[in-house]
């Protein structure tokens, strides 16, 4: 094996060892669940940032990015992020107060209805058997290029590389975990784009070819991106931006793999802070990702495949130990996503669908229902490999429509019932669920008003609303949401609340650096190539 290889191999080790160790420490479900709700910041913001950035960015993102469509990408990406900070204070907050052990859990004792969160848990189950199927073709894209194996060896390395110590630590080995393939996928960006620019004669010469079209491709850093790469017109592709900009959104503040970070946190404060730091976080490192993959052209614009594009670069314009960095990066970036949904899975299962009450039982069933999932998931992956951006856009879609309406009303909305809550999330999931596989199994490409998401948020709405106007809140209910709006004591500490105050001062003053870095390095150096 190559230097690559074996360094991903070590990576996937220490990963396993660590997953082990913490595993050994999981005393009952309230650690195996959610860490014992003992969180610091910094960890649910490496969960938050890692559970989102895997191999649909890597892979998925920076391909499209590397044929044409960086800017599009870069508005998903800025609405995106907007959704950590008004997720974390407008529903993440108010999901730990629930003291619930799932997301889904807290919708069945805020409608107090066991059915809600039986539908939920199914959702779940479904959402992120489907995202997993992305991240194991992610994964075993990556490694078949680097490591010597056939790529169904490599899809059982990357499945036993994630399953076992997810199922051994549980959310605990899940947060450390991803926090330290966070602070490894970070420090290979930082690396990665002076390397990659440099290959490009220089950031503003890079600029420079990619703006005049000497790179195979126009439009690179319009607004509408590549025309010839998914609508023929730039307020078309503008539009599907500003949509997939909404649904991402919703994604980050409401999505199980993101909400349910806020059970784990040690106070309401950290909930806060986690998702201003998730903001920074994802805006910078999906900024500079989305400019590096798009630079690579310049110095190699016939890429195969063009998924490839950051491996490709890794192994080619960057110096070794460096292009060791960013290639553990990416795999790790992929095993967090995956860990976090398996982990997801197999408390749904157990907690939400099946309600096993036993403590013993529930660590013991959990598990199984983790081995079984995953198994499965490989055997799909054995036999037909999925398309990883595509994937990623399914389970995406459908968890915004059909949990948008009903997260939020169940916060902010008083006449909100549970048959109204319940009719939104089921209308919402088949809505965007059917279209998605209709357009996808026939290849129809349809207007943007009639994408997946708008379909189902269109029904979830019209659920949510018919569903609460045909029904009366109960008292239960009506107690369930008063008891969301106690503000816990420990909440009011004066040195947490300046702690949070001044974290939301650093995040004004990163976005307003990372506005003056666009003007400087894409707005000045774009405008001059394309005047003369």
């Amino acid at each position: 094996m190559n230097i690559y290889a074996t360094c991903i191999i070590i990576s996937l080790i220490l990963y396993f060892v660590i997953g082990n160790v913490v595993g050994r420490k999981v005393k009952d479900a309230n650690d195996y669940y959610v860490a014992g709700r003992n969180a610091p910041t910094i960890l649910i913001t490496g969960s938050l940032v890692a559970s989102f950035l895997g191999t649909g960015m890597f892979l998925g993102d920076c391909g499209e990015s590397y044929m044409g469509f960086v800017i599009p990408l870069l508005t998903v990406s800025i609405m995106a992020t907007a959704g950590y900070p008004l997720g974390s204070a407008l529903f993440g907050r108010f999901v730990r107060r629930s003291e619930a052990l799932t997301i889904p859990e807290y919708f069945s004792k805020r409608f107090c209805d066991k059915k809600i969160q039986k539908l939920a848990g199914v959702i779940v189950v479904v959402i992120c058997f489907i995202y997993m199927l992305s991240v194991m073709d992610g994964l075993s894209t990556l490694m078949a290029q680097i490591i010597p194996f056939d790529r169904k060896v490599c899809l059982v390395i990357a499945w036993a590389s994630f399953t076992f110590f997810t199922v051994l630590a549980g959310s605990g080995g899940v947060l450390l975990t991803d926090t330290i393939m966070f602070g490894v996928f970070t420090a290979a960006i930082i690396v990665c784009v002076p390397c990659i620019s440099q290959a490009a004669g220089g950031w503003f010469n890079g600029i420079n070819a990619l703006a005049v079209g000497d790179v195979g491709v126009s439009n690179m850093l319009t607004f509408g991106g590549n025309l010839d790469w998914m609508y023929d017109t730039p307020m078309k592709n503008f539009a599907w931006s500003v949509t997939y900009g909404i649904v991402w959104m919703l994604v980050v503040s409401i999505s199980p793999w993101q909400s349910s970070r806020y059970l784990m946190a040690k106070n309401e404060h950290v909930v806060i802070r986690s998702g201003m730091f998730a903001c920074v976080g994802v805006l910078v490192v999906n900024t500079l990702v989305l400019f590096a993959a798009a630079m690579v052209r310049v110095a190699n614009p016939g890429v195969e495949p063009y998924s490839a594009v950051m491996v490709w670069a890794a192994m080619n314009l960057m110096p070794i130990a460096a292009g060791i960095l960013l290639l553990t990066g990416i795999v790790a970036a992929g095993i967090s996503s995956a860990s976090t949904f398996l982990s997801l899975v197999g408390f749904s299962v157990v907690n939400d669908i099946m309600e096993v009450k036993d403590a013993k039982r529930s660590l013991k069933i959990s598990r199984i229902a983790m081995l079984t999932v995953s198994f499965l998931i490989l055997l799909v992956s054995l036999v037909k490999p999925p398309m990883v951006w595509w994937m990623t856009q399914i389970s995406s879609s459908i968890v915004a429509a059909s949990w948008g309406a009903v997260a939020f009303g169940s916060v902010w909305w008083k006449r909100i019932t549970k048959q109204g809550a319940f009719w939104g999330m089921l209308l919402g999931f088949l809505g965007a669920f059917c279209v998605r596989t209709y357009t996808l199994s026939t290849g129809t490409t349809l207007p943007v008003a009639l994408d997946p998401f708008w379909v189902g948020i269109y029904l979830s709405v019209i659920g949510v609303v018919v569903g609460s106007l045909r029904s009366q809140v109960t008292p239960e209910e009506k107690l369930q949401r008063d008891k969301l709006f106690v503000v816990p004591e420990e909440e009011k500490d004066r040195v947490e609340m300046k702690k949070t105050r001044n974290t939301g001062y650093a995040m004004v003053a990163t976005g307003i650096g990372l506005f003056l870095f666009m003007v400087i390095f894409y707005a000045y150096p774009y405008t001059q190539a394309v005047q003369g």
